[in-house]
């Protein structure tokens, strides 16, 4: 994950913190504290944990990009915790933009929810980087580290991340309701 802001709250994946009965967070210095969370939305696989400000001195909120400004090509940062590797950077670009991935909660039988506008890297993503920044080289979150697509499980130079701007919409309703709520409209037909 990230800090969001000062006030301790922590910008990380659904997957890795929605149904967690107990949290800690390792801090890049080593130090460590509990955590709650705050809220969580399964479809765009987004939660906000946070911890006592006083009990993690320093917190540093990263600033938050306009991935609307993205290309195609453009250099980025992914950091995590592959393996168990803490602190890891690996580099790379923006190999698509526009891209989707399916939510983890089903709506019907044939289908779901969808994160759009899905940012698509070569930058290697593996298991543990789930939550962590994708950055822009002026050092600004522009997604949060998802998925990977891959038979092995291990980076295949195919990774997404979900995008900054629906960071931007998704996590202050986190902050204030524990939820979010999606607008979406269910067309069916027949004959």
């Amino acid at each position: 994950g990230f800090v969001y802001d000062s006030a301790g709250h922590i910008v990380t994946n659904y997957h890795v913190a929605g149904n967690a009965i107990q949290i800690n967070v390792v801090f890049a210095d080593g130090s460590y504290t509990e955590a709650e969370l705050v809220g969580a939305d399964v479809d765009s696989d987004l939660a906000v944990i946070k911890v006592d400000p006083n009990d993690a001195p320093g917190l540093t909120p990263l600033p938050i990009g306009d991935s609307n400004a993205l290309q195609v090509g453009q250099m980025v940062v992914a950091i995590g915790n592959p393996f168990g590797l803490s602190n890891t950077m690996t580099t790379g670009i923006v190999s698509a933009l526009g891209r989707s991935l399916p939510s983890q909660n089903s709506v019907f039988e044939t289908g779901g929810f969808r994160t759009y506008d899905v940012i698509q890297t070569d930058a290697a993503i593996n298991p543990g980087n789930s939550g962590g920044p994708l950055l822009n080289l002026a050092g600004e979150v522009i997604g949060v580290n998802t998925a990977i697509e891959s038979s092995t499980r291990q980076n295949s130079g195919v990774g997404f991340a979900v995008p900054s701007n629906i960071i931007a919409r998704v996590i202050p309703a986190l902050v204030a309701n524990g939820r979010y709520e999606h607008p979406w409209l269910c067309i069916s037909g027949g004959t």
